[in-house]
């Protein structure tokens, strides 16, 4: 980990020269570049982009610990991604930092705690029996992109439990505005040099026109909310309620607007990412999905699960938890730099340094996962879980900045998996393309079509 004392000058391991002329590479196929990198210079490397500008790229969960946890205040959030996500989400949890992100975080807590997720439970279910309802009237055998239909209930259910509006529709205005945005910080993520976003492009026209559609209904609702402070089963009311333990203070309309785009964005994609590739690992992996349905069957006995119920679905946990394990809905945590010189595993970190944990090569390290690609959801029955490096599995990040909504993800991807399990054989379309899209969640690019067969 750290030592103490001076830092050393032993740099990490390099590839030779600059990599400016890797950049595409590195843009369109990161995890294929970065796993030779990986492979070829070992856990932390140092990659020179270009003169001034280097990334550090660690895959030890050391790393992570270290970053995240015992040695954080040495660190900050990079600019050059919070710059474009804060194009849409301002100064949210995500963005944020220092006393004003410490603030938030505790006022939107509650929010997140049991009780809460109890209230929230029955309108999720109805939100998946709507969608099982509507593929029970399709045609036995019908081929579906079952990644997209994930992508509808999750953006359906988070907007419910937000707001307690439906924005999941095609042809919600805000639903439209929503995807056009985040396409636009996806696209400026992943192209540095893209023109100003002054500049009358017709991306940056559209995102212009995107980006106050959003901020004008999502104000809308939180004034119409403040006028009518009717309580209602949804974030958005608790959040409004919400007051500074030490001050009294609430959250204002813009900070309000800055948090709920923020959980729109983060409780919708990641979710519906991990099950897309929860429904192509378990249709690749046929004794998986028996022993999947047997203990659905089991404990639920043909009924839709209750709330109590989803924690004896133990067996379900586990494949979602190797599902995030394997595939997980991002490449790594956010890239932060380095505030001050550092050390870490011997190696000297340098003031300004930007450090990338990534998240999906700690998940395949060898020294912590046996035959790492091989899709095996015992890995985290608890005996064995239990005698793994904490910081191994990090699929809603680690430390104080870890997933707020973290049970909120959980509880609706099982409930998801479960109501569609009891209803429908779910088949893989065979030879199909099935590709991860290097963007800034891992989805799957073509989709993953498949075929429903009623139970």
């Amino acid at each position: 980990m750290c030592s103490i004392g001076k830092p050393s000058r032993l740099a990490p391991p390099s590839p030779p020269g600059y990599l400016l002329f890797q950049l595409p590479k590195l843009q369109t196929q990161p995890l294929e570049y970065l796993g030779e990198i990986w492979q070829t210079y070992g856990d932390l490397v140092r990659l020179p982009i270009m003169p001034g500008f280097t990334l550090l790229f660690g895959a030890h969960p050391s790393h992570a610990e270290h970053i995240l946890l015992t040695h954080k205040d040495r660190y900050k959030k990079a600019d050059f991604f919070v710059r474009p996500m804060s194009l849409v989400q301002g100064k949210g949890l995500f963005t944020n930092e220092g006393a004003e992100w410490l603030k938030h975080r505790r006022l939107m807590q509650p929010a997140f705690h049991q009780q809460q997720l109890v209230e929230l439970y029955g309108m999720m279910q109805g939100c998946v029996q709507a969608l099982v309802t509507e593929w029970a009237e399709i045609p036995e055998d019908s081929v579906i992109d079952i990644a997209a239909a994930m992508n509808t209930v999750t953006l359906k259910i988070v907007s419910m439990a937000l707001f307690s509006v439906d924005i999941s529709d095609k042809s919600n205005q805000l639903g439209q505005a929503f995807r056009t945005a985040l396409n636009y910080v996806y696209y400026r993520l992943n192209t540095p040099l893209a023109l100003p976003i002054w500049i009358p492009t017709v991306r940056n026209r559209h995102f212009h026109q995107a980006k106050q559609i959003l901020d004008r209904v999502v104000l809308e609702i939180i004034q119409a909310r403040r006028q009518d402070p009717t309580l209602r089963p949804d974030l958005l009311s608790m959040l409004l309620a919400a007051q500074d333990e030490e001050t009294g203070e609430g959250m204002s309309d813009r900070q309000l607007l800055d948090e709920v785009i923020t959980l729109i964005n983060a409780g919708h994609e990641t979710t519906a990412t991990t099950l897309a590739w929860t429904w192509y690992l378990l249709g690749t992996h046929p004794n998986v999905m028996a022993n999947l349905q047997h203990e659905v069957d089991t404990i639920l006995q043909d009924e839709a699960p209750t709330f109590a119920q989803l924690a004896q679905l133990q067996y379900t946990r586990r494949v979602l938890d190797e599902s995030l394990r394997l595939r997980p809905p991002g490449m790594g945590l956010v890239p932060r730099v380095a505030l001050e010189d550092d050390e870490i595993q011997g190696y000297f970190i340098p003031k300004g340094s930007v450090f990338n944990i990534v998240t999906y090569f700690i998940g395949r390290h060898p020294d912590f996962w046996p035959n790492p690609d091989q899709f095996d959801p015992d890995r985290f029955l608890p005996e064995q879980a239990k005698q793994r490096y904490k910081f191994a599995y990090l699929p809603f990040g680690a430390g104080p900045h870890a997933c707020i909504g973290k049970n909120l993800a959980l509880m609706e991807a099982t409930l998801i998996l479960v109501m569609i399990i009891q209803r429908f054989h779910i088949q893989l379309v065979p030879n199909q393309s099935i590709a991860i899209d290097p963007q800034f969640t891992l989805r799957p690019k073509h989709g993953v079509q498949v075929t429903l067969r009623p139970r």
